[in-house]
């Protein structure tokens, strides 16, 4: 047995559990690659599962969890800053602290919220197969249609005021959440042109290409 395998062994290299169709798993996954952190996937195929081990041992039940250096981390925001730790080469990152004015904290919040709400959709209604109608999901399509048009209307103004960057939380999670929204449907994209322009413009970058959304298969066997 080689030296290499035995190393690769007791250093396993970084592991992404997570989603491939899952928003909040793209923001890690997409840090990864902008951040030059060789990430393994491992995929989940059944979100009805009850079992921590079926979420790498995350005990809320969500993804995505990074395994790294035999520690486990869990959530998306909380993933990206440890990639950031590990990144061989520093980046100019904007991470939601760093935000002084008021509109653009605004603008994080109602992305987390969008999609928080989307998940809650398309959790419930598509995968569960719990009534659309309902105020609980009612109410949630409303919020999520509102705080994206407050977001359409006040983008340019958000992201010019950014300070300069290589990556910034806001723009990747708006990204996923806008990319997501045309993938799993839940409430109409077409009203919210610079919304979608945007998330065609930044889906430009290689990260944005390589962790394109779609539904895991389990190989046969």
């Amino acid at each position: 047995m080689s030296d290499a395998h035995d190393v690769s062994r007791v250093n396993p290299p970084p592991r992404i559990t997570g989603r491939s169709s899952s928003h909040f798993t793209r923001l890690a996954r997409v840090f990864a690659l902008e951040l030059d952190v060789a990430c393994e996937f491992a995929p989940v195929y059944d979100l009805a599962s009850l079992e921590a081990r079926d979420y790498a041992g995350n005990p809320a039940l969500k993804l995505p969890v990074l395994t790294m250096h035999g520690a486990t981390v869990f959530g998306a925001e909380n993933i990206c800053r440890v990639l950031a730790e590990s990144a061989p080469t520093p980046r100019r990152i904007v991470w939601p602290e760093d935000m002084r004015d008021l509109q653009v904290r605004n603008a994080q919040e109602l992305v987390w919220h969008g999609m928080q709400a989307q998940v809650q959709l398309g959790f419930g209604t598509q995968i569960a197969q719990l009534p659309a109608d309902s105020i609980y999901f009612a109410k949630a399509a409303a919020g999520l249609r509102n705080a994206l048009q407050w977001l359409d209307e006040r983008l340019a103004a958000v992201i010019a005021t950014l300070p300069p960057r290589d990556l910034s939380v806001l723009e990747v999670s708006l990204f996923c959440l806008v990319e997501h929204l045309a993938f799993r449907a839940t409430v109409p994209l077409a009203p919210y042109g610079r919304l979608a322009a945007f998330a065609r413009e930044f889906g430009q970058r290689a990260s944005a290409r390589s962790t394109a959304y779609r539904f895991d298969v389990p190989s046969d066997g």
